[in-house]
């Protein structure tokens, strides 16, 4: 900003600052330094808003991606999702190794958010999952979808 304004303010107010009579290496560095600015920051706009923009995109494709993944879940993965999501701390309990548990944490349903477990019968480790964030957002925006 301050290499615009020894740019480009009138020259009263330059002679009042004492900076009317600038050497003319001065002049083209000032010059030099305001075009390069302007660019950086003409640059760093353009990007934030493609970046935004293309976020956006990116989130609405996966998101229609997942709610097709939750149609084509069974009934008892359903129904834990159903679970979790109406319970009143949406957290809920499982069984570490069962098929309907794995299949729901590698396909981003559940999330484990601590390593503390304990044991059910017959030494089956029970661990307490929670929704991922997109799926308590689609819950809240679109509850007929679990029903």
């Amino acid at each position: 900003m301050l290499s615009g304004l020894l740019l480009f303010l009138p020259e009263s107010i330059l002679k009042k600052m004492s900076l009317d009579e600038l050497p003319v290496l001065w002049n083209r560095i000032i010059g030099i330094v305001f075009l390069l600015s302007v660019a950086l920051i003409s640059t760093m706009i353009v990007f934030s808003v493609i970046s935004h923009i293309t976020e956006k995109r990116r989130n609405k494709r996966i998101r229609v991606n997942l709610k097709k993944k939750l149609q084509t879940l069974n009934l008892r993965q359903k129904a834990i999702i159903v679970q979790l999501l109406r319970s009143e701390d949406k957290t809920i309990s499982l069984d570490k190794n069962s098929g309907d548990t794995i299949y729901l944490v590698n396909n981003l349903f559940l999330h484990m958010p601590e390593q503390a477990f304990t044991l059910g019968w017959n030494n089956e480790m029970i661990l307490t999952y929670v929704p991922q964030p997109w799926l308590l957002d689609l819950y809240n925006e679109e509850p007929e979808l679990f029903k």
